[in-house]
């Protein structure tokens, strides 16, 4: 990070109040340049030309269901697909680390800074990374669905990051964006370090639709940061399932491999 910029960003945070940290923080960032979260070069963006080649981009053979990345081809479902079949029809991640390695990896880094330092700034390039590896055909979806927070996490975070990285594939395959089309009903804790089984306990009927929206015969793309164990994306999908969707496919920006 530029020092100039750091050092801006910590005196706002010490004498502004949260609910203008966010416009600050913007400011702060059209004013330095951008430096690579990872390496802290100068770069364009959240990551720069070194560290991305350094990114372990997704690609097939994966499984055909849930995106998971297989050893040897052809793409086939994996096991658990087979045996558990999600709601959606296809889940893809354009990159993937593993959770040990998420504080070298460079994307990983990037989402958590998004994430958890709200540096909302990030979000334009990484969701600009989402629409070049685009993995769906355009014209494959009506509606684009973030991933909902809650209420409460949605005010402590001042904004909804799986909305920010929909934003540029959907404007560049022309994919109408519904920010309130799900509404997330239970402030569920936090996923990491939840076995697969609490995983789903956890985000199980955390999700509707909300009143009045109607989808019965649309394709929807949810759009998330981060899967783990798919359980979230598999709750979202069956909630638009029960209210008639023709399809849903999913797209993350990251496959945080446990296996």
């Amino acid at each position: 990070m530029n020092p100039r910029r750091g050092e801006v960003l910590r005196r706002m945070h010490d004498t502004i109040p949260r609910a203008a940290r966010a416009i600050a923080r913007g400011v702060a960032d059209g004013l330095f340049p951008w430096f690579c979260i990872a390496c802290a070069a100068p770069a364009d963006g959240a990551l720069c030309a070194a560290c991305l080649t350094r990114v372990r981009w997704i690609g097939e053979p994966w499984c055909t269901r849930c995106g998971l990345p297989m050893a040897s081809p052809p793409s086939h479902p994996c096991a658990r697909c087979a045996a558990d079949p999600p709601a959606f029809e296809r889940l893809r991640a354009i990159a993937c680390y593993r959770p040990a390695d998420e504080e070298g990896d460079p994307l990983g880094l990037a989402l958590r800074a998004l994430k958890y330092a709200r540096r909302r700034a990030l979000a334009r390039s990484l969701s600009e990374l989402l629409a070049e590896r685009f993995p769906f055909a355009a014209g494959d979806h009506d509606i684009a669905a973030p991933v909902p927070l809650h209420v409460a996490r949605l005010r402590e975070r001042g904004f909804n990051q799986a909305l920010l990285l929909a934003r540029a594939p959907a404007r560049r395959f022309g994919i109408r964006v519904d920010a309130g089309l799900l509404i997330r009903l239970r402030d569920t804790p936090p996923q990491v370090g939840l076995t697969e089984a609490d995983r789903r306990r956890n985000v199980r009927r955390a999700f509707a639709v909300r009143p009045g929206r109607s989808v019965k015969g649309l394709r929807i793309l949810l759009i998330d940061d981060v899967c783990t164990s798919a359980a979230t994306a598999r709750a979202c999908a069956a909630v638009l399932r029960e209210h008639g969707v023709a399809s849903v496919d999913v797209l993350v920006a990251a496959r945080a491999l446990t296996r």
